[in-house]
C-alpha cells in the first residue's frame, strides 16, 4: 500500500492561511509565526542591551572610585572614597587637601568622620562645602566652595586638592571646572569637558542637569555682556543669586553685602 503523497493537503491549491508567500518590506518570506520570533528575538537583544549598559553605568558610577588625576592643573577628581581608599589616594598622588562636597551630618556623619580622621592622620588639610546635585546650587552654597578654593590657591602646599562628592560625576564636575576656569586659567569650553559623559559618568539629563545648567547661565550672561569678562566667581558674586527660599543674603567674601 502506497500513502498518500499529500495526506494533509499542505500543497493544494488552498494553503493554510497562516502561511504568507507574498515577499514583505524585510525583503524575505515570512510566515507569520516566523515573523514573530524575530520580532521577539529582536526585542529580546535590544532589552538585554539596555539592561546591560543600565547595570553597567550603576556598576561604575556607584561601585567605583571614579577617580581622575590631572597633574598639570594640581587636582584629583573621585567618588566618595572609604578609609583605606583615601589613603592610599593621598600617598599616590601626593594630595595635600581634600574638599569635600557631601554633607556631614545624618547618613554622610560616618564616612565624613572617617574621612576626617584620615586626614588628620595624614596631615592633610580637609575643606567641607556642602552642595546638592539635583538642583542648581545657591548662593551660599557656592560661596563655601570659593572659600575653600580660595584658600587652596593660596597656598601651593595645599596642593594638590581631591575634590569629591557622593559619585564624582555631578557636584564633582562642576566645581573641577570652577577650578580649571577661574584658578587654572582653562576656557570655559576646556573646563565644561570637567561634565562629561565619558570618562566621568556626568548625566546632563534630568536633575543632576542642573550643574551645566549653572555654567550655561554664566555662559549667556558672557554672551550678552562681552565687555565684563568676569570670572565665575565674579559673576556668582555680582548676578547670581539662586538661594534657599527664606534665606537671608550673607556677606560676600569680602564682606559686602550684594543684592540683585
Amino acid at each position: 500500500m502506497v500513502a498518500p503523497s499529500d495526506p494533509k493537503g499542505i500543497n493544494t491549491a488552498s494553503s493554510p492561511g497562516s502561511i504568507d508567500r507574498a515577499i514583505d518590506s524585510w525583503g524575505f518570506v515570512f510566515n507569520k509565526q516566523q515573523k514573530r520570533r524575530v520580532v521577539l528575538a529582536l526585542a529580546f537583544f535590544v532589552g538585554g542591551g539596555i539592561v546591560i549598559f543600565a547595570l553597567a553605568f550603576l556598576l561604575i558610577r556607584l561601585g567605583g572610585n571614579n577617580l581622575h588625576a590631572n597633574d598639570n592643573a594640581g587636582f584629583v577628581r573621585s567618588a566618595e572614597l572609604d578609609g583605606p581608599a583615601l589613603a592610599d589616594a593621598i600617598a599616590v598622588h601626593k594630595i595635600r587637601s581634600v574638599l569635600r562636597l557631601v554633607g556631614t551630618e545624618g547618613s554622610d556623619a560616618q564616612s565624613y568622620q572617617s574621612e576626617r580622621e584620615v586626614c588628620e592622620k595624614l596631615g592633610v588639610r580637609h575643606f567641607v562645602a556642602k552642595m546638592a546635585a539635583t538642583r542648581l546650587p545657591y548662593r551660599s552654597e557656592i560661596q563655601e566652595v570659593f572659600l575653600a578654593l580660595d584658600a587652596i590657591e593660596l597656598d601651593p602646599n595645599l596642593q594638590p586638592v581631591l575634590i569629591h562628592c557622593s559619585a564624582g560625576s555631578d557636584r564633582t564636575g562642576l566645581v573641577s571646572a570652577i577650578w580649571l576656569h577661574d584658578y587654572r586659567g582653562a576656557s570655559l569650553e576646556t573646563a565644561r569637558q570637567q561634565l562629561a559623559w565619558v570618562p566621568y559618568m556626568h548625566v546632563s539629563m534630568g536633575a543632576a542637569g542642573a550643574m551645566g545648567d549653572f555654567l550655561d547661565q554664566y555662559e549667556s550672561f558672557l554672551k550678552a555682556n562681552p565687555r565684563q569678562n568676569l570670572l565665575i566667581k565674579d559673576w556668582v558674586k555680582q548676578h547670581y543669586f539662586e538661594e534657599k527660599p527664606g534665606r537671608q543674603t550673607k556677606p560676600w567674601l569680602d564682606g559686602n553685602v550684594y543684592r540683585p
